[in-house]
């Protein structure tokens, strides 16, 4: 199979700290990984050293750890395994390929917002849906930011 990095910048008219909300408070988290599947969430509270489940339908996804969480400046979760129906993953062959892969979210200000910098390790099969699934992602994260709370 393989995996392989989706490397995304976007810039958003909002704070870093408007963003860092958007990103990872439940409610705004679920409506901008819709893009993924509809009823996505995430299962942590985001503190480094913290256990984090991406779940979606199913209860099936990944299952990783928070390794740096500097507010509102970076989100970086690093991949132990699978979800699959609930059950925590890490021995199957598919869930050996993720084992040391990251999720990072980098945000920094810049001129009229903020820059948003996402890696997202994804295998192969999935690679180029999900490269546009991140594109609708944070067009949704922009949408969100910009919107009245």
């Amino acid at each position: 199979m393989g995996i392989r990095v989706i490397e995304k910048t976007v810039d958003v008219a909002a704070p870093p700290e408007r963003v860092w909300a958007v990103l990872l408070d439940d409610a705004t988290y679920r409506r901008w990984t819709a893009a993924f599947a509809e009823d996505c969430w995430a299962e942590t509270d985001w503190a480094e050293g913290s256990e984090v489940r991406f779940l979606g339908p199913g209860r099936s996804g990944m299952l990783g750890r928070v390794v740096a969480s500097r507010r509102p400046e970076l989100v970086d979760v690093e991949f132990d395994g699978l979800v699959v129906d609930g059950r925590d993953d890490v021995d199957s062959e598919s869930a050996r390929e993720y084992r040391g892969a990251h999720e990072t979210y980098r945000l920094s200000p810049v001129p009229g917002g903020t820059r948003l910098e996402v890696s997202a390790a994804m295998g192969e099969e999935h690679y180029d849906a999900m490269t546009a699934a991140w594109d609708d992602a944070l067009a949704r994260v922009q949408e969100l930011s910009a919107a009245p709370r």
